[in-house]
């Protein structure tokens, strides 16, 4: 069962606001809301000044018509002492308890009026309810929300919504301040002095020396202020004019002030000069415009050491985030290079093997070409042969035949000689009469003949027709198999072909 609970508030807990204009504007607040809202109201002999809740709520009935009879809070006029059997005291709780998220309150404005059943999970939803609700209650509401706040501020909470609260949050930016910095960057190097010459005059580190020193840091030059003494026992570094020179400067700065050997070191009274074994200590930090001021003191025209300040976000926060860019898209456009130098490696190596196949498959297909041409050749060379052969059993036949012709002829005249022969013995007439009967039959016999021989001419004509048309047919329907099947075959083992 969740913990139920309604807010009230005691006329001694709005007494302890009175000793300031701002407490007495709460603690009237407070009476006007004590006093608008029926059955909330105790006698001073019953106020305890501490928060209440009602830690129980009553099931519904079976009927399921509402709550019980016996109601979780008490009537217009009814006593106090019916609020809670079992109060909680808000100055008891914890914090973590008052921001309970699962416990669940009555708001007291709505007492004895409409919402005086609701119940509100957690305070949020119920200042939210006080600082919303309108109607007639609306003062009242506006007034008990102000109340609470003051009164959860004196626990150290509140219930403001996260969303308000992260508008109100104090940020970096408005602590961060930019300043002006050196340009280019540069570190002081103090205690640089080694000794007096026989004029009396200071001599010290030289630039190559001071540069030797400091090479891990990457200085581009070195110089040394010099005064009527000589040697001042100053030296600067100056680094290279962009943000990766002002960083080599700045780690140089706090190497040095984690060895103690910085500004402050420097400039305390008793700083240590030389370090046992008699070699000097040197200082260093980063420069400021009075160290530079200091520096040039004895140094005029073209030998002061040049030097302009910039504001440290535009000349080094700028830099450093658009180097930040510039590296997120150098590895951008690495991975890119990479993964197209691997899809490139990948695409040559295809193409090799393309190259190599196709070259295999020329080679193979010109081997093919050949034998194809020597197979035609022989076949066209039988075909030739056949054809010579044919064409000599054709003649053979056809000289046979025309030499049975021949024959035919001369045995036809032949008979007609003898015929004449034979009639000649007889008297003339008649055998003139019978030679022309037999001439006359010959003749019609021979043109009986020629007819006929025509006629089996044609038909022989139309045979080799017939027969050519069906062999040139043939040969067309063989043509289109070969093609038909030779297609099948390139599509077989062409490299478009899906493998099975």
């Amino acid at each position: 069962m969740f913990q139920k609970g309604i807010i009230k508030m005691s006329s001694r807990r709005a007494s302890s606001y009175s000793s300031s204009s701002k407490g007495k504007a709460v603690a009237n607040n407070f009476e006007q809301l004590s006093q608008s809202v029926e059955g909330l109201s105790l006698e001073s002999s019953q106020d305890s000044g501490k928060w209440e809740e009602v830690t129980t709520k009553k099931s519904k009935n079976r009927a399921g018509n509402g709550y019980n009879a016996a109601k979780p809070w008490p009537t217009q006029n009814s006593s106090p002492n019916a609020w809670a059997k079992k109060p909680v005291i808000i100055d008891d709780l914890k914090v973590s308890e008052i921001n309970d998220l699962e416990r669940q309150w009555h708001c007291p404005a709505c007492q004895g009026g409409p919402g005086s059943i609701d119940w509100f999970k957690g305070l949020q939803p119920l200042m939210a309810h006080a600082k919303t609700k309108g109607g007639d209650r609306l003062k009242l509401h506006r007034q008990f929300a102000k109340i609470l706040e003051v009164e959860l501020r004196n626990k150290g909470t509140s219930v403001v919504p996260p969303g308000e609260t992260f508008g109100k949050w104090k940020g970096l930016q408005e602590e961060e301040k930019d300043h002006e910095i050196v340009w280019p960057p540069m570190v002081i190097v103090m205690n640089t002095k080694l000794e007096q010459d026989e004029n009396e005059k200071w001599i010290g580190m030289g630039n190559q020396e001071l540069l030797e020193h400091f090479d891990t840091y990457h200085p581009a030059k070195a110089r040394h202020a010099y005064g009527p003494q000589g040697h001042r026992g100053m030296s600067v570094l100056i680094f290279e004019a962009s943000a990766r020179g002002y960083l080599e400067a700045e780690r140089l700065h706090k190497h040095y002030v984690a060895k103690g050997s910085d500004r402050d070191a420097w400039n305390r009274r008793n700083r240590i000069l030389f370090l046992p074994g008699g070699n000097r200590r040197l200082y260093a930090f980063l420069a400021v415009k009075e160290d530079l001021d200091l520096f040039n003191q004895h140094s005029q025209g073209k030998s002061r050491l040049k030097h302009e300040m910039r504001s440290y976000h535009e000349t080094v926060v700028t830099e450093i985030r658009q180097m930040s860019e510039d590296n997120q898209q150098l590895g951008y456009y690495k991975d890119k290079y990479s993964r197209e130098h691997l899809h490139n490696k990948s695409l040559k190596a295809s193409m090799v093997k393309v190259s190599n196949r196709l070259r295999q498959t020329l080679e193979q297909n010109r081997i093919v070409r050949e034998r194809s041409k020597m197979q035609h050749d022989e076949n066209t060379e039988e075909m030739k042969e056949q054809e010579e052969f044919f064409k000599e059993q054709l003649k053979i036949i056809q000289e046979s035949r025309e030499e049975k012709e021949e024959n035919f002829e001369r045995i036809q005249q032949e008979e007609r000689e003898k015929v004449s022969k034979s009639k000649a013995k007889t008297s003339k007439n008649a055998g003139a009469e019978e030679i022309s009967k037999f001439v006359e039959l010959q003749d019609k016999e021979m043109e009986l003949y020629v007819e006929e021989r025509e006629k089996l001419e044609k038909a022989h004509e139309e045979k080799i027709k017939e027969m050519k048309k069906r062999h040139f047919e043939e040969e067309v329907q063989l043509e289109k198999e070969l093609n038909e099947k030779l297609a099948l075959l390139m599509e077989k083992y062409s490299p478009l072909h899906p493998k099975e």
